[in-house]
């Protein structure tokens, strides 16, 4: 209320004078949604545009993109970002695994030992060996872009690492909200099954059938 205040402080008020609506990022041809998009997308940090832009793809659900442009911005309600907007209390911020760490959007995808074991699990399925980075943005585009497959897999990397971090997110908000605590091997399941969902709604040339189980993945990618 009081930045609201400070706000209309200088504002004069003219009877005289004709309301209107003024978009001030173009006050010339007014508000438009590629406008907005783009100012959203390049204010603040200086985002890389082609980042913004590789998380929207016709293969990955609706609900899946917006997550992860939201995480790659740590804008997520992780248990940290709520305490910022004063939702949780600080003493509330502990990561839901009983790690005793607090929970920021770097500790739940990549540095808790329980939930980032989920990645050494998927590396070991798709027989890949990597050190990745410790930074979120950087190990989304490490892992779509795995050094030696070539170009036509980085889709389906894409797709695994989607899924991988919304299978993270989802079992976090069971453990919270249901108290439900899955093996790492189930969350590895859970991934399998929903590439395999995601990639076979949308490509009719992905001629593998959900027994196969992605076995082994790198041929159902094409690479071997």
């Amino acid at each position: 209320m009081r930045e609201c205040s400070i706000l209309l402080h200088n504002v004069v008020l003219q009877a005289s004078s004709t309301n209107t609506w003024r978009w001030l990022l173009d006050p010339i041809h007014g508000y438009t949604v590629r406008g907005t998009y783009h100012f959203l997308t390049t204010s603040g940090t200086g985002v890389d545009r082609s980042r913004v832009d590789d998380v929207w793809h016709r293969s990955i659900p609706s609900k899946v993109s917006p997550f992860v442009w939201r995480l790659l911005r740590d804008r997520l309600p992780t248990k940290n970002n709520l305490a910022k907007r004063r939702v949780l209390q600080t003493t509330d911020m502990a990561c839901s695994a009983g790690c005793g760490e607090l929970e920021t959007a770097f500790h739940l995808f990549l540095g808790c030992d329980i939930y980032s074991s989920l990645w050494l699990l998927v590396l070991h399925w798709l027989g890949i060996s990597s050190a990745l980075p410790g930074e979120i943005r950087h190990h989304y585009v490490q892992f779509i872009h795995m050094a030696g497959l070539p170009r036509f897999s980085h889709l389906y990397l894409q797709i695994i690492w989607f899924a991988s971090v919304w299978v993270i997110w989802k079992e976090r908000n069971n453990r919270i909200f249901n108290n439900v605590i899955l093996h790492p091997s189930m969350l590895l399941e859970k991934v399998k099954l929903n590439s395999f969902l995601w990639i076979k709604s949308k490509q009719g040339a992905f001629l593998y059938s959900y027994h196969d189980r992605w076995t082994p993945p790198l041929q159902c990618m094409g690479v071997q």
